[in-house]
């Protein structure tokens, strides 16, 4: 329910979020972002808890790939579905309150899913998580940009990047060592710890913010919107079985498309459309996000046959395989840490499409599983340093766009273009490793004809993924803008002299009203 307005016709609401400009930095920023970056980790973990538990899950719940793709993109589908309804509604009520609500109905969820006795139970309690993640997820990026001064903003967003590295790589270690000396469901269990910290430091510590001018709701927005990635992401899924062209899918993308076109045609009359229109005629806009939607499309497409090439195909042990992926969130750690540096000297098209260009470099070496593990340590190396170049200017661009009333919206936009790669990575590339081969989880290495069958369905998922990956460097280069021009307050080497500016910060005043 709206909150109630006070004598001037203001809800507190609206009087808290518009005395904030005036105010000046928060003094307890970082904190802050430390409580912002334990939400976030806890979301993005819960994916990297699960990679390394599912061999175990196809047994134990007679899952074949198709279930397991559900559990795994089930979560992110309802994720990504949610999400723009998540930041309109986090704009009109309160991004602290969506955020941390969010964190309540996950941690209810994490301890369904650890009781589940069967793939449709804990597909259903992944999908509960997914609502709650949309909550969470926007919020914590909205929050960021409200109490982050302009100038602090990029090497802000760089941490919240890299801490969202760290949670895919904590999670196959986390989890690969849980289901070695528990069982699956132990993986879950995990979420309730940094759930119970949130709560109790974000209730204390997170700044309440709003719009001003709090927007309508538009459900037939939201259900159509939902419905298009829906059918989108089910058709893809699918398809791992009944083949491309098999009626469930192309009517699965025939109703997407239909739906797609109606959320179109919808939003362009409603007077206060969930997403901004203008913004999808701006060439920044289109390549900070779908750089990130095919950098997330071809990690999470990666890291799922990864996992189970390791541990189907060589032999290792969940906890073996997770330490082997380890090394990646090290080598994202280094890209985000060099991201601002760069993005100051190339711009967003420099950072964003280079960042592209080395993970789908890192990816492409991982196709040669031929080579073994030393091959492997350094495609995952190639792939973090790339991921962390990229995501933070990326997001960065995307923010820099729209007003800070709307920065639910547009984080929650952001985040639905990553979300729904991460649902189409794993279902087009475990789609291609289905396709290679079907048979069963093995307990050891695998040789012969059924080794081979399985290092090519791998390399071939690889090499689909690095692909995808490719053409977002392509679109990034393109559409994307280069360096500003070096002001009076800037030095030769395009360092600001007094704040350390990255050079499209004053383009970012330039906000799509």
């Amino acid at each position: 329910m709206p909150l109630p307005p006070d004598g001037d016709g203001r809800t507190p609401m609206q009087e808290m979020r518009t005395d904030r400009g005036s105010a000046g930095p928060d003094p307890r920023r970082w904190t802050v972002l430390g409580i912002l970056s334990l939400a976030l980790f806890v979301i993005i973990l819960n994916n990297g808890l699960l990679h390394v538990a599912l061999p175990s899950l196809m047994r134990d719940l007679h899952a074949g790939v198709g279930l397991t793709q559900w559990i795994v993109d089930g979560y992110a589908l309802v994720f990504a579905a949610c999400l723009l309804t998540a930041g309109t509604l986090s704009d009109r009520y309160g991004r602290k309150r969506a955020t941390l609500s969010g964190v309540v109905l996950f941690g209810t969820g994490s301890l369904v899913a650890l009781s589940a006795d069967s793939a449709e139970q804990l597909i259903a309690a992944r999908a509960v998580m997914g609502v709650a993640a949309a909550f969470v997820m926007p919020g914590t990026l909205s929050i960021l940009v409200d109490v982050f001064p302009e100038e602090e903003r990029p090497r802000a967003i760089a941490v919240w990047g890299s801490t969202s590295a760290l949670g895919v790589a904590a999670g196959p270690v986390i989890g690969g060592a849980l289901v070695q000396h528990f069982w699956w469901g132990s993986v879950f269990l995990v979420n309730l710890l940094p759930v119970a910290a949130v709560l109790v430091a974000g209730a204390v510590l997170l700044p309440e913010s709003a719009a001003p001018v709090p927007r309508p709701a538009d459900p037939v927005g939201a259900v159509l919107g939902s419905a298009g990635m829906v059918g989108l992401v089910y058709g893809a899924i699918h398809a791992a079985g009944g083949g491309w062209t098999s009626t469930a899918v192309l009517a699965s993308f025939g109703g997407a498309v239909l739906a797609g076109a109606l959320f179109v045609a919808w939003e362009w009359r409603h007077p206060y459309p969930m997403v901004d229109f203008a913004l999808l005629r701006r060439p920044a806009f289109l390549g900070a996000s779908l750089g990130n939607m095919l950098l997330f499309l071809g990690l999470a497409g990666t890291l799922f046959v990864l996992t189970q090439y390791l541990q189907v195909a060589l032999g290792y042990g969940p906890l073996r395989a997770g330490l082997a992926v380890a090394p990646l969130a090290l080598a994202v750690g280094a890209g985000s840490a060099a991201a601002p540096w760069l993005a100051r000297r190339t711009g967003p098209r420099g950072g964003v499409a280079a960042g592209l260009a080395v993970t789908a470099t890192g990816i492409w070496t991982l196709g040669a599983v031929s080579g073994g593990y030393p091959q492997l340590l350094g495609g995952l190396c190639l792939c973090g340093i790339g991921v962390g170049l990229a995501l933070a200017p990326a997001t960065d661009t995307v923010m820099g766009l729209v007003p800070p009333e709307r920065s639910g919206n547009a984080a929650a936009l952001n985040d639905t273009m990553q979300e729904l790669g991460n649902a189409l990575g794993v279902a087009v590339v475990g789609t291609v490793l289905a396709h290679g081969y079907s048979g069963p989880a093995a307990a050891g290495p695998m040789s012969g004809r059924t080794g081979h069958l399985v290092e090519q369905a791998a390399s071939d998922g690889f090499r689909v993924a690095a692909a995808i990956v490719a053409a977002g460097a392509v679109l990034s280069g393109l559409l994307l803008p280069g360096p500003a021009p070096a002001g009076p307050d800037e030095d030769a080497t395009g360092e600001a002299a007094d704040d350390h500016r990255a050079p499209d910060a004053d383009a970012a005043r330039q906000r799509t009203h």
